[in-house]
């Protein structure tokens, strides 16, 4: 079974107790708090290593989330009105007066 290890950057508190249990897949900032490095599914001696930093996390920052198969996160699409238009062009309007986001409604 795969999991996938996420840090609650709220609860977190510094302790950097998770990168005692879970180094090789937690880093460390300079002022103790942790975030995943690399956030994809883990399995077996990984997957017990998060485990640990879970239940020893004093704050509860650690989450571990059981997948029997991991699926793809799906993009969504953009409405018609947008799906031709480019936003690369760093915020200026285009070429019909309007800006992209307008279509969305922001």
């Amino acid at each position: 079974m795969t999991a996938v290890v996420h840090i609650d950057p709220t609860r977190c508190r510094g302790h950097a107790i998770c990168a005692l249990f879970y180094a090789e897949g937690v880093e460390i900032d300079r002022w103790g708090f942790g975030r995943v490095v690399v956030p994809t599914p883990v399995s077996g001696r990984a997957r017990r290593h998060a485990l640990r930093a879970a239940a020893a996390c004093p704050n509860g920052a650690v989450v571990v989330t059981d997948r029997a198969d991991p699926a793809p996160v799906a993009v969504p699409e953009l409405p018609s009105s947008v799906a031709g238009r480019s936003v690369a062009d760093g915020g200026r309007p285009v070429a019909d007066g309007g800006h992209p986001t307008e279509a969305l409604g922001w």
